[in-house]
C-alpha cells in the first residue's frame, strides 16, 4: 500500500486521536453559521488534548481567538509540558482551503492550520501550513486510542460522523487578485 505520509519529507503527520477530532467537529458544528476556532496540543505528533476558544469577533466571515480562552488554553498547556500542535477553525460556507484572510493573519508561523468545512453533509477536515502567499497541505491520520477520552476538555464531546482527511499533501499558491 502507497502511504502519501511516508513520501513527504516533512514532520511526521499529525497523529489526532477521534475523540479530539469529534469534539473538534462538533465545536464546529455547534458555532455554525459563525466561524469557530481553538487549539489542538501535545507533543508531537500526537494530539492529547482539544481546546474550544470563543470566537470574539462573532462572525459568519471571521475569526479571533478570545485573548483570555487563549491565554488560559497556552497556560494549560505549559502546565503539561506540552505545546501548541495545531490552530483549527471552521469555514461554515466554504471550502476548507486556506482564504487570503487566513494567509494574512497568520501569527503563529508554522503552526499547522485545520479547517474544518460545513458545506456538506459530511464535515471536511484538512489541515494546511501556511506561509504569506501560499500553503501546503499537511499529512494527518485519526488515531483510534480510547486511552486520550478523558482529556477532551469539552462537555458535549462525541462521534460527528466519519473522519475526512489523510489525502495526499499538496502545495497551493494563492492567486494574485482577489
Amino acid at each position: 500500500m502507497n502511504d502519501p505520509a511516508a513520501e513527504t519529507t516533512g514532520p511526521p503527520p499529525l497523529e489526532i486521536p477521534r475523540p479530539f477530532h469529534d469534539a473538534m467537529v462538533k465545536h464546529c458544528l455547534r458555532e455554525s453559521p459563525l466561524e469557530c476556532c481553538g487549539l489542538l496540543g501535545g507533543i508531537a505528533p500526537r494530539v492529547s488534548s482539544f481546546h474550544p476558544l470563543r470566537n470574539a469577533a462573532a462572525s459568519e466571515t471571521r475569526y479571533d481567538a478570545d485573548p483570555q480562552d487563549l491565554i488560559a488554553a497556552v497556560v494549560a498547556l505549559r502546565q503539561r509540558g506540552a505545546e501548541i500542535l495545531a490552530i483549527y477553525h471552521s469555514h461554515p460556507r466554504w471550502l476548507a482551503v486556506p482564504s487570503k484572510t487566513d494567509l494574512r493573519e497568520n501569527h503563529y508561523g508554522p503552526v499547522p492550520r485545520i479547517i474544518v468545512s460545513l458545506l456538506d453533509l459530511v464535515p471536511d477536515v484538512r489541515i494546511w501550513r501556511l506561509d504569506s502567499d501560499s500553503y501546503q497541505e499537511l499529512a494527518w491520520r485519526i488515531v483510534e486510542d480510547d486511552d486520550d477520552e478523558g482529556n477532551v476538555e469539552d462537555e458535549a464531546a462525541g462521534p460527528a460522523g466519519p473522519a475526512v482527511g489523510d489525502g495526499d499533501p499538496h502545495t497551493h499558491t494563492t492567486p494574485e487578485s482577489s
